[in-house]
C-alpha cells in the first residue's frame, strides 16, 4: 500500500499544480465572472432551490469520483493479487460495493433532477 501511495502522490500534487494554473489564468477571483470580471449580482446567483440543486449536483460527482477510485483500486488490487485468493476476494467486494456506490450515486442524481425540474 506504501509503495502505491509513493508512486501516485507525485501524480496528484503534479495535476494539483496545473489546476491551479488554470483557476489563477482567468480572474482575480474564483467567483468573478469571467467575461467581465467582477462578482456576479444577486440576481445573476440563481434562486435558493438552483443553488441547492447545484451544491446537490457537485457533491454527487464528488462521491462518484470517490467511488470510480475505489473502482480502480479494486482492479488494481485484484491484477497485484498473484494468485493471491484472499486478495481477490478482498478485491472483488471493493468493485461489488463501488458499482452499487456508482448506481445509488445516479440514482441520487436522477431524483434530484426530477425533482427539481418538478418544482421548476
Amino acid at each position: 500500500m506504501r509503495n502505491l501511495i509513493k508512486k501516485v502522490a507525485p501524480a496528484i500534487a503534479s495535476t494539483s499544480f496545473f489546476v491551479n494554473k488554470a483557476f489563477a489564468q482567468g480572474s482575480t477571483s474564483l467567483w468573478n465572472n469571467p467575461q467581465t470580471g467582477t462578482a456576479p449580482t444577486a440576481a445573476a446567483q440563481g434562486t435558493l432551490g438552483a443553488n441547492i440543486t447545484m451544491l446537490i449536483n457537485y457533491f454527487l460527482g464528488i462521491l462518484g469520483l470517490v467511488a470510480v477510485g475505489f473502482l480502480i483500486y479494486a482492479g488494481i488490487l485484484m491484477v497485484t493479487a498473484g494468485g493471491a485468493e484472499e486478495q481477490v476476494t478482498k478485491a472483488k467486494k471493493l468493485i461489488m460495493y463501488a458499482v452499487a456506490g456508482i448506481v445509488i450515486i445516479l440514482l441520487s442524481y436522477t431524483i434530484v433532477t426530477f425533482v427539481s425540474s418538478a418544482l421548476g
